[in-house]
């Protein structure tokens, strides 16, 4: 990732993970679009660093994770964005040599290898010596072709890079899709508002002149009926298409766990975004319910609870993708024959009557797949024809150098590679070729008369008789001697 890619290695130096990954193993991570219970991460620790453990849940957008070998969670919970990787290759102990191999000195001696290696294979070697004059001067192109193949270590090596390269990007390229799925986080948002106020009865001397308003006690002896109204509304950045239902009912309970249902508004079908639901209770009957309960079962009660409950269902879609969804909000009142008073759960908490939830859906998004270099985002499609285009170029370069130097080795004739081989044996002379009077063996090969010249440790003397090139040993009263043809042209000699 260093180097902006999707890929980054690890180097396990605990035993968190037990038995799965042991100190100084090498586990290969890569970059994932999502991240599931069950999957082993590494994620960076503002305290200790990075860490390697597995997914155990997930609280909002956030993961809880734990070692294997642990019997606690972690204590931090990272979101996404602090998660380096998902592990993907695992390599058995390889982690101590990529230890040994960052200490300094051993990145010392690496590097100069490299800058030695550079100046000594791509920096041509500079040199004094003039070429010499052919006598057929039609060979221009040869003799060009040739200068390209005198270098040819530094042309080796140049193809040699472009082809390990293009390995490198076929590798990058067909390892990956062309196309990627993404999940786009698609947020919605439930919104309810529970509203009550008298039928009639609200004495303006107790209430003001507006009557009861929303979260005030409604007390019996003024008010005997209440109309409650629940307003639902859902909303989203992407397009809603939804239906549904909405009912609106009391639910009377004791703390005995006694409980009865009445309906205030029946299931009511609806579609679109909004809808409004209302429905009155009786005051005088929930009272009647609550004197036929006590008579019946001997049991008096100084107060009873009554919730009023929207119960939404929601079917549709939002952005494209399919919701199946149920909000069911409420409002807690305590009872007793004089008032019935609104109950707040949690003075710092959310308003009961304001309920809300929030929603999200994933759509799957095809895009086409992009990997970085350097910081520069490429297509995978992209990468794949240039490392196949670079790849063939650099092949065709490799056959058309092996090519011309067998070629160029064939034209030369074997003087020349007699000279190549045997160069710093040789002694060019004029003059003094074995003449008739002496005894002169020919010898098979001209690697025969080396290993004569090496026994002794004489060296070999070589002249040129018309096109014809002659390496002889004197050896006493014998003269070994081998004959090779000049195939290319004729040379010249001061």
């Amino acid at each position: 990732m260093q180097f902006g890619g999707l890929v980054a290695y690890v180097i396990v130096n605990g035993n968190s993970m037990q038995p799965l990954y042991q100190p100084g193993d090498l586990v290969i991570v890569h970059k994932a679009v999502d991240y599931q219970v069950g999957d082993i991460v590494t994620y960076r620790n503002p305290d200790i660093g990075p860490v390697i453990h597995r997914i155990v849940g997930q609280q909002d957008e956030q993961f809880i994770l734990k070692g294997d070998h642990n019997t606690w969670t972690d204590s931090f919970l990272p979101a996404p964005a602090d998660i380096i990787g998902k592990a993907w290759i695992q390599l058995r102990g390889v982690g101590k040599f990529f230890g040994y191999i960052r200490t300094p000195w051993i990145l010392s001696i690496g590097v100069a290898c490299l800058g030695a290696l550079f100046l000594f294979t791509v920096i041509p070697a500079q040199t004094n010596k003039k070429p010499r004059r052919r006598k057929q001067a039609g060979k221009g192109t040869l003799i060009s072709m040739k200068t390209i193949f005198n270098k040819w270590d530094d042309w080796l090596f140049v193809l040699a890079i472009l082809a390990i390269a293009a390995v490198a990007l076929a590798v990058a390229g067909f390892t990956h899709p062309i196309n990627r799925t993404l999940l786009k986080d698609i947020h919605y948002q439930q919104q309810g508002v529970f509203s009550y106020s008298a039928v009639e009865g609200a004495n303006p001397g107790v209430y003001g002149t507006s009557g009861l308003q929303t979260g005030e006690p409604v007390f019996h002896q003024l008010i005997n009926k209440v109309n409650f109204q629940f307003d639902y509304q859902i909303t989203s950045d992407n397009p809603i298409n939804v239906q549904g239902t909405v009912r609106l009912s009391a639910l009377l309970s004791s703390e005995d766990g006694w409980q009865k249902i009445l309906e205030l508004q029946p299931v009511m079908p609806f579609s679109g975004t909004k809808i409004s639901v209302s429905g009155s209770m009786d005051l005088d009957a929930i009272q009647a319910i609550f004197d036929n309960l006590e008579a019946q079962t001997g049991i008096q009660r100084q107060s009873y609870t009554v919730y009023i409950v929207s119960q939404v269902t929601l079917k549709g879609s939002i952005g494209g993708q399919a919701i199946n969804e149920n909000f069911a909000p409420q409002l807690q009142f305590q009872i007793d024959p004089l008032e019935m008073q609104l109950v707040q759960p949690d003075p710092t908490g959310p308003n009961p009557l304001y309920p809300s939830t929030n929603g999200l859906l994933k759509q799957p998004n095809t895009e086409p797949n992009m990997l970085s270099f350097l910081g520069v985002q490429i297509r995978v499609m992209v990468i794949r024809w240039v490392s196949i285009i670079v790849l063939v170029l650099a092949l065709g370069g490799l056959a058309a150098l092996a090519t011309f130097a067998y070629r160029t080795v064939r034209l030369e004739g074997e003087p020349a590679r007699i000279q190549r081989k045997y160069g710093t044996l040789l002694v060019k002379v004029n003059k003094g070729l074995p003449g008739r009077d002496e005894q002169v063996k020919d010898v098979g090969t001209m690697d025969d008369l080396a290993k004569l010249a090496d026994r002794d440790g004489r060296l070999i003397l070589h002249a040129v008789k018309g096109r014809n090139h002659v390496y002889f040993v004197q050896d006493a009263e014998i003269v070994y001697r081998y004959t090779a043809s000049q195939a290319g042209p004729e040379e010249t000699h001061d």
